[in-house]
Formats: structure tokens, C-alpha cells, sequence
């Protein structure tokens, strides 16, 4: 019995491994990354077969998938799907709460979901821009947290770097008063 579930476990990380290459892939390729990308990323996540597993839904990680997938879903009824991370930054206040509205969800949730899609973009700008230099893609997980911690600061904007900081200090200063 312990060898199935060896074989079993080995090929979920193959698997998992042949779609993290492929989202590399779809990101070095991808000339802009839009919210189409994002929710096709999402799709794919809840349309697994480790998502058809019963029980497998209930759980928390599928759960927080399903959110983000109604969220996406609102954005681009909402906004479109060929929005970039510039044409989210251009929204003004009023254009935010009327996103939030169609979300049905709170500000603080539509921000990190914000906050996601901006995640991934510098990451498609770190892979676009390794590509385009000619630098070898990443394989796996690791490779890509490597990549991104190394050669983040490159492709983000100043006022990203700043932005980060920000969270940076404010976490820090939240982690001090626990």
C-alpha cells in the first residue's frame, strides 16, 4: 500500500511541477499580463481533478480559489479582460467603490486581490525580462522565489519600491506591537 501512495505522491509532484513550468512559460511568452490571464489561472486551479476530490472542495485553499474566482470574474465583467496593472492604477476612488460594489465584497478584499494581480505582474515583468535578455527561465518554485527576490528591484517602478517599503515598515511595526 505504501508504494501506491509513493507513486501517487510522486506523480502530484510531477504534475505540479509540469504546471508550474507552464505558468512560467505562459508568463515569459505573455506580452502583457490582463486579468484574463489571472482568472484563466484561477479556472484551471478549480477545474483540477484534485478539485473534483469529495471533501476536497471544502477546503480552505479551494475555498479562498473560489473567491478569487467570483472577484476576477466581477473585475472583468466589470473593467474587461484586456486590463493591465496600468489601467487598474489610472482607477480613480469613485471607479474603485463601483468595483467594489460589483465584487459584493469589502475594500480591504478587493484590495489584496489588487495586490495579487500586482504580484503577478512584476513577476511576468521578471520573466518577460529574462527572456527578452536571454537568461534561463526558472524550473520550479524555488527558482522562481529565487528570481524574484534577486531580480525584483530591477523591473519594479519607484513608486512600487516604495509602496513596499511602506508595507514593509507597517508590518514591521504591527509585528512589534504583538
Amino acid at each position: 500500500m505504501s508504494w501506491l501512495q509513493d507513486k501517487f505522491t510522486e506523480s502530484q509532484k510531477g504534475k505540479k511541477a509540469a504546471k508550474i513550468i507552464d505558468q512560467i512559460s505562459l508568463m515569459a511568452n505573455s506580452p502583457k499580463w490582463t486579468l484574463k490571464h489571472m482568472a484563466d489561472e484561477v479556472d484551471e486551479t478549480l477545474n483540477a481533478w484534485t478539485a473534483k476530490i469529495p471533501g476536497a472542495s471544502k477546503s480552505a485553499e479551494m475555498q479562498r480559489a473560489k473567491e478569487t474566482q467570483v472577484m476576477v470574474k466581477a473585475m472583468i465583467a466589470h473593467l474587461g479582460d484586456k486590463v493591465t496593472l496600468n489601467d487598474i492604477e489610472k482607477l480613480d476612488r469613485k471607479q474603485k467603490l463601483k468595483l467594489v460594489i460589483a465584487c459584493k465584497k469589502p475594500m480591504d478584499e478587493v484590495d489584496h486581490m489588487l495586490s495579487t494581480f500586482k504580484q503577478m505582474d512584476i513577476m511576468h515583468r521578471i520573466l518577460r525580462m529574462r527572456k527578452e535578455n536571454g537568461k534561463e527561465l526558472p524550473t520550479d518554485e524555488e527558482g522562481l522565489k529565487m528570481v524574484m527576490m534577486s531580480e525584483g528591484m530591477k523591473v519594479m517602478t519607484r513608486d512600487e519600491k516604495k509602496e513596499m517599503k511602506e508595507m514593509y515598515q507597517e508590518s514591521m511595526k504591527n509585528k512589534m506591537a504583538d
